[in-house]
């Protein structure tokens, strides 16, 4: 018997309760980002050490003005929350509206998850089989939801009762309707309830129970199979097991089984969801970095001649260089970007001519503040690597990422509205203007600026109609994880001119903070695995997958680290993967 009583027979038990930080890479990864984006320093303490030092000990500022972050090795998911909300707190002193953001995000996770566990134990009579599976994974949602609300477990086990006792309005129930089918089965399971045509109220709901309960059904029973055959042979030709790098041992339907796509989607969307937790402590540190960067990044000392490469000093390091040179201490002090921008001021001008309401005044103005951004950015010379805060704030090199991290930093700070772009080797922001219109803003090219049109777009929506400009300035006010993605017409190759003829030229568009740590920390990943760091590099590059599952060149990266541990199965399993992509 453990906490939860018997082990369960789906086996998500293992994701909630990992401790990350018992693995060596982990932590060695943790400590890398944490000096990626400028502080703190990662301390690793026992249990009752943490303990002891309380909520006020968790982040300990040092005389040199660097901080210490003290977590145990042991740290679960829920304790993250906690963790979290302190590096915020101190990363958003000044902006109190930002600080418990996220926070409250994962409060909000958590009642998902007891309302999950609920929704499944009220209909638990409607499951023939897998019903023990059924049983125990509400038992086992609820007290997670509640661990992650009150960021501790749980004294007591909660008894099945107790989770059937919770109340749900119809609003909690359709978004436990979209946690557990994902928004295409949700909006399939209620289209073949309307086709009926009824139009009573009470009689809809009642075909939409019937969808709930048979989605519900068709999931446990394929769970149960599942299970039976693990439990009697080890495997079977539709069971693969899987062993993590933390040391736990997941089983999965091997894609050609039957039923095992539907069951497959639903375990890996779960288990994405249990882990929220640990992905929103690395963004916690990325947004350090981000503030940073904001906060410190200083003007440019050099000028960057982009038609030869060279980089020309400008007349402040010239002028220091040969005073020193003559015996002189020179004593020009270098301002703040955001203060040389006055970007307080442009964010109150802004403010201002939104006060109008008239979105062609709006419009004008973000563009005139983001033509300031892209000049202040594109004056920094470039180095390849430079794209990490702590890296540009010291040395002052940008390349594209940090091109866009710098830029996008400035304009979330203008409260201007964007986006991110990844295409092909490169970074670009995307402005959207309150008059709906979506600008190609590559922070190093001005020139390249242009207004996206529908004929530039070639891409599709889930129902199969013609993405446009209006999809993706809808999806700058609502966007999700996963993101957009499109061609650029090939009759629009100045664009993209560098992709050769004939490779596809795409564009991933991503929620700004979503889409800004995606790209540095894929770098990161580069730069590790050219620096033989391949265990740190395995890490990173499952960051990477876990935030975009679309990118082809991290999984060739995840299997060239793996492979240079000897860690073939896995390797193989990454090759898999990436295959079912295309």
């Amino acid at each position: 018997m453990d906490y939860f009583g018997e082990q369960p027979k789906f086996e998500i038990q293992p994701v909630i309760e990992q401790s990350p930080f018992e693995s060596h890479a982990v932590r060695s990864f943790f400590q890398k980002w944490c000096g990626i984006n400028g502080s703190p320093t990662l301390q690793i303490v026992n249990r009752q050490t943490w303990e002891h030092r309380g909520v006020k000990g968790i982040l300990e500022e040092r005389p040199n003005g660097k901080q210490t972050l003290y977590v145990p090795k042991d740290l679960q998911l829920w304790e993250m929350v906690g963790v979290m909300e302190v590096v915020d707190q101190h990363t958003f002193t000044t902006k109190p509206e930002r600080q418990s953001e996220k926070k409250v995000k994962l409060v909000v996770l958590g009642k998902l998850f007891q309302n999950s566990g609920a929704y499944i134990a009220k209909r638990l009579d409607s499951i023939e089989q897998g019903k023990e599976i059924a049983r125990a994974l509400a038992e086992e949602f609820y007290d997670y939801g509640l661990s992650l609300e009150h960021g501790k477990r749980p004294e007591q086990p909660s008894t099945f009762d107790t989770v059937l006792s919770r109340n749900l309005t119809r609003e909690e129930i359709e978004a436990v309707d979209r946690f557990l089918a994902g928004e295409h089965l949700y909006a399939a399971r209620r289209a073949r309830a309307e086709k009926s045509g009824e139009t009573d109220t009470a009689k809809r709901d009642e075909l939409y129970e019937t969808e709930r309960q048979k989605t519900l059904a068709q999931f446990f029973r394929v769970a149960q199979k599942a299970f039976e055959l693990k439990q009697k042979t080890g495997h079977h030709e539709g069971v693969q097991v899987t062993t993590t790098t933390d040391g736990l041992e997941l089983w999965q339907l091997n894609p050609t089984s039957i039923h095992s796509t539907f069951l497959a989607k639903i375990e890996k969307a779960i288990t994405k969801e249990i882990e929220t937790p640990k992905r929103e402590f690395e963004s916690a540190i990325f947004r350090r970095g981000l503030e940073k960067l904001v906060g410190e990044m200083k003007e440019s000392k050099d000028m960057y001649e982009k038609r030869t490469g060279e980089v020309i000093l400008g007349w402040k390091n010239a002028l220091s260089k040969f005073l020193i040179k003559v015996g002189f201490n020179p004593l020009f002090e270098q301002r703040k970007l955001a203060d040389i921008i006055n970007i307080t001021q442009l964010r109150t001008e802004l403010e201002v001519v939104r006060q109008t309401g008239d979105p062609s005044k709006i419009s004008a103005k973000e563009r005139e503040i983001t033509d300031k951004i892209q000049k202040a950015v594109g004056s920094f010379p470039y180095r390849l690597d430079s794209n990490n805060p702590a890296e540009m704030v010291a040395n002052q090199y940008i390349n594209c990422v940090g091109a866009s991290t710098l830029g996008g930093a400035l304009m979330k700070e203008a409260r201007l509205n964007y986006l991110v772009g990844a295409v092909p080797e490169h970074s670009i922001l995307f402005l959207v203007t309150e008059d709906g219109r979506v600008e190609w803003r590559d922070m190093l090219r001005a020139k390249s600026n242009e207004d996206l049109t529908d004929e530039m777009i070639v891409g599709k929506k889930q129902d199969e109609s013609s993405l446009t400009v209006a999809d993706i300035s809808a999806f700058s006010r609502n966007p999700k994880p996963e993101g957009l993605m499109f061609d650029i017409s090939p009759k629009y190759r100045e664009k993209m001119n560098w992709v050769r003829e004939g490779e596809r030229q795409y564009v991933a568009i991503f929620e700004p903070e979503y889409g800004q740590q995606l790209q540095v920390l894929n770098n990161t990943a580069v730069t590790l695995l050219r620096l033989r760091c391949y265990k740190e590099a395995v890490e990173a590059y499952r960051r990477v997958i876990a935030l975009d599952p679309k990118i082809d060149s991290s999984y060739r990266g995840l299997n060239l680290a793996l492979r240079e541990l000897r860690r073939y199965k896995e390797a193989i399993e990454v090759e898999e993967r990436a295959r079912g992509l295309k």
